[in-house]
């Protein structure tokens, strides 16, 4: 169920992203009081009283209005939240580094008459592991 509200959750903020940032325009003509034409996206045709342009400013019959809707265009990404680390956990570990280093800088040879133990038995061959 868990599962099912997370995907639900997102496919709703994926389209409220969407629906936010789309812009579009709605252009309408009309003829006296009457609406003659709409349209989406693009230029409304006119009545046909075009032809008599020079009336038409006279008496003011046709007129055009176009809505228009802006999507947001200043979308920013969203910084990725870093905790603050106290200096309490960060001395620690900056100590930690320089005893290791302090360490590694001492000499730490095998003495020459150091020999390995006695191998009993080949181990990959009592185990049968082999590297391939």
């Amino acid at each position: 169920m868990k599962a099912l509200a997370t995907k639900f959750g997102a496919i709703v903020m994926s389209f409220l992203l969407l629906f936010s940032t789309l812009s579009f325009s709605v252009d309408m003509h009309f003829c006296g009081h009457s609406l003659v034409d709409v349209a989406l996206f693009d230029e409304a045709s006119d009545c046909g009283m075009s032809q008599y342009a020079d009336l038409m400013d006279s008496f003011g019959c046709c007129s055009d209005k176009e809505i228009v809707v802006d999507g947001q265009d200043d979308l920013q990404a969203i910084a990725k939240w870093q905790p603050e680390v106290p200096p309490a956990f960060v001395a620690p570990r900056i100590l930690g580094l320089v005893s290791e280093a302090v360490i590694t800088e001492q000499d730490l040879s095998i003495p020459p008459e150091y020999s390995p133990p006695p191998l009993i038995s080949d181990l990959p061959i009592v185990f049968q592991q082999f590297r391939i």
